[in-house]
């Protein structure tokens, strides 16, 4: 049987020896013992120092992270401060661009309150001098009618008349308006000027009569003329008559309006007809010599209500201009 103990025996130079006995079995579990804790151990060791590795590079990364983040931050704190000052800068120019349009404007504005100051009074004055002008021109109006006998006749039609309503206070630019606007209203009924401008071949009223001698009325005026020439109406009207007959020949009768009517005879031919609407200067025919007539020339007649009137008078005011037309 082999012997399970092993024997140690520790001596020295001098004295007694000792003997250790151990048993096989313990020294061998004792060695795997050491052997596992040594390899445990060394795994312990290699393992923490691999651990040890990974911290100093965490602590290496985070010192590198905080730099960063401090790089980071003093970058964006620069870029914060001169966003705020370029801010700043844009807000004072801003300010300083917006006071200079207020500025402008404050200055456009006081100019165009100095123009229309300006225009106003440059309208008061021209309104003084219209107003002037229209009282002379009023009174030179008045006196015309006046001199033809013409009675200023204003007729009120409210359902036939309308426009803003202005009250008419007791001005004198106003009454001297509305007169003058009846002026003009009459004076656009009554026939005046020359119906062609030639000479007179016989004139108004007592004469002889040229194909027998004997003496005769003579209910208009005639003018000299070459057939063909023009013959202009002397008032704005409506042609009632458009024809011929034996004394007239071919002849054209205008209303005026107001009993006024105005012949045109022994024309060469007829250029309106009856029921056409006529302006003054219009032309409405052409001299002729037709009817009862010694060569070619216009008898002209002026009646107001049927009696012949003088037309002379009324073409003594030839020169007037009229500006307003109806």
């Amino acid at each position: 049987m082999i012997n399970n103990k092993l024997h140690i025996i520790i001596t020295g130079e001098t004295g007694k020896g000792h003997s250790i006995s151990l048993r096989r079995n313990t020294i061998r579990n004792c060695a795997i013992t050491f052997i596992l804790l040594t390899i445990v151990l060394g795994y312990g060791g290699v393992r923490g120092f691999y651990y040890q590795q990974q911290n100093w590079q965490l602590q290496a990364e985070a010192v590198q992270l905080a730099a960063e983040l401090q790089t980071g931050t003093d970058t964006l704190s620069s870029e914060l401060q001169a966003t705020r000052k370029q801010l700043h800068r844009q807000l004072v120019e801003t300010r300083t661009e917006l006071a200079r349009v207020v500025r402008e404007k404050e200055e456009l504005t006081g100019s165009y309150q100095q123009q229309v100051a300006t225009l106003k009074q440059d309208q008061e004055e021209l309104l003084e001098g219209s107003i002037s002008k229209l009282d002379e021109q009023s009174k030179v109006i008045e006196n015309v009618i006046d001199q033809l006998g013409v009675k200023v006749k204003i007729e009120e039609d409210p359902s036939h008349s309308g426009g803003p309503y202005i009250a008419m206070h007791d001005k004198y630019q106003d009454k001297l308006i509305c007169d003058t606007d009846r002026y003009i209203t009459a004076l656009q009924k009554i026939p005046l000027g020359h119906p062609v401008n030639t000479k007179i071949s016989s004139s108004f009223g007592k004469r002889k009569d040229p194909l027998n001698n004997k003496t005769a009325f003579h209910s208009g005026i005639d003018f000299r003329g070459k057939t063909g020439d023009k013959v202009k109406a002397t008032g704005n009207g409506v042609v009632i008559k458009a024809t011929y007959n034996k004394g007239l020949g071919n002849h054209v009768v205008l209303s005026h309006g107001d009993g006024y009517e105005t012949t045109f005879a022994h024309l060469s031919k007829r250029l309106v007809k009856k029921g056409d609407k006529i302006t003054r200067g219009q032309v409405v025919g052409l001299i002729g010599n037709t009817g009862r007539s010694t060569g070619s020339h216009l008898h002209y007649e002026i009646r107001r209500y049927g009696k012949a009137i003088n037309p002379m008078k009324y073409m003594k005011v030839a020169d007037l201009t009229v500006i307003a037309s109806k």
